[in-house]
């Protein structure tokens, strides 16, 4: 039986897909309503624990894949085999296995800037779309430096750090006490960096594991992390270059029907971020969540749930069981 917080009781399946063994859980497959979950940094499919059995409830067969250099899935150690359209060859590939032509699409973190695109490389595999925390951001149509990208939000300054190899290193040599220290609720206080140092976890006074993360949910992350080792997820934030070279001619604007879910204090993509959204993606739908930071899915579940629920009543509903 499924037990939300120990990963041993998920369906794990791997598939050898674009070169790469891939790793991904399959819930309810039988449903004929599939939904595609996109996890992002420092995360895995586990972060989805507090929806995957939700979301079998209401019916729905979920798929929850483990991106390209994260955990279990095989990533190469050039960064230049990363990038947006990658991804989605990823992604598509993996419905191709499973046989699986459309799907709705739900992204945290990076993996809701994999979303977005997902959709301008495959619409015709998309019948939905939502993301948690990141927010729409058309393409780039000159080509800029992460450095350049920073002057203009400042808020993702520490993207820079984790795109050195000091950053590799701080994490490969301190798996489970950055674990603890970033796997925790906004309340707590505790930033991605020390404020003086700038460092992830070397140096830092180490902390318990917070009371919010059960501690098999945080030994599997730690085991995981410390077996791929950090360089594969790190290369997600070298591609500033690579994404622009393999999406500026994509359509901006999305014609699917969409959901934003911000959270009021996230410090990496605070609200103000979204507030063009609409420019972008005619309808889309636009919530906030009070008194959470970026890890929201867990945060904050209660409210998460009851969002996904309402809109995937109406925009890809499960028939009624008779």
């Amino acid at each position: 039986m499924l037990d939300k917080y120990d990963p041993s009781t998920y369906n794990h399946q791997y598939a050898n897909l674009n070169g790469l063994r891939m790793h991904y859980v399959d819930e309810n497959s039988s449903s004929s309503k599939a939904l595609l979950l996109v996890h992002g940094w420092p995360d895995l499919w586990l972060g989805w624990r507090e929806q995957i059995p939700f979301l079998v409830n209401l019916g729905y067969r979920v798929i929850v894949p483990t991106l390209r250099g994260f955990g279990e899935t095989e990533g190469p150690a050039d960064p230049s085999l990363f990038g947006y359209k990658n991804i989605a060859n990823d992604l598509a590939a993996l419905l191709d296995h499973l046989e699986v032509p459309t799907v709705t699409v739900i992204g945290h973190d990076w993996g809701g800037a994999v979303t977005w695109r997902f959709s301008q490389f495959y619409p015709e595999r998309v019948k939905a779309l939502a993301s948690f925390c990141t927010p729409y951001f058309p393409p780039m149509n000159v080509d800029v430096t992460l450095e350049q990208v920073v002057q203009v939000l400042p808020n993702f300054q520490y993207q820079l750090y984790l795109s050195t190899p000091e950053a590799e290193k701080d994490m490969d040599n301190n798996m489970a006490k950055f674990f603890r220290l970033i796997f925790r609720p906004i309340a707590d206080g505790k930033s991605l960096r020390d404020p003086e140092t700038g460092r992830l976890a070397e140096g830092r006074e180490d902390v318990t594991r917070s009371e919010a993360i059960p501690e098999k949910v945080l030994d599997y992350y730690v085991e995981a992390y410390t077996k791929q080792g950090a360089r594969g997820g790190l290369n997600w934030y070298k591609q500033t270059h690579n994404n622009y070279v393999q999406c500026k001619d994509i359509d901006p604007i999305i014609h699917k029907p969409s959901m934003m879910v911000i959270a009021e204090l996230d410090k990496a993509l605070p609200p103000s971020m979204a507030a063009k959204m609409p420019e972008y993606i005619p309808g889309v739908e636009m919530h906030l969540v009070k008194d959470s930071g970026h890890w929201i899915l867990w945060e904050k579940p209660e409210e998460c749930n009851a969002y996904l629920k309402d809109f995937l009543s109406r925009v890809d509903p499960v028939p009624s069981k008779l």
